[in-house]
């Protein structure tokens, strides 16, 4: 007679070291999920209307007060962006890369 009980405890044995990862893996993307969160809190986005379209306004800083640049959407259907305090513009495919540009000047 063969006993499935080895096995079955087996296998039992090896579900705390799964759960344990999966817990693991839950905690390190709850953790990333926050900081994008932060980051993200740190800038806000308005946009004023201009003859042209809009011009969109991306503010930042501890009271969110700063404007850090601007970007708009030309005729050509890429995102132009000028950070503040330079002449330097970029084109983007779309806007987040725009605003990226702006946050990373």
């Amino acid at each position: 007679m063969t006993s499935v009980l080895p096995t079955e405890t087996s296998a039992l044995c090896l579900l705390p070291s799964a759960f344990s990862v999966q817990a693991v893996a839950q905690s390190q993307l709850n953790l990333y999920i926050q900081q994008q969160s932060e980051e993200a809190a740190e800038y806000e986005i308005d946009s004023v209307d201009d003859i042209f379209g809009k011009l969109y306004r991306v503010w930042g800083g501890e009271k969110g007060i700063n404007l850090l640049g601007t970007f708009y959407q030309n005729l050509d259907g890429f995102w132009v962006s000028q950070p503040c305090n330079t002449s330097a513009r970029g084109s983007w495919a779309n806007d987040s890369e725009a605003i990226s540009a702006i946050l990373a000047a």
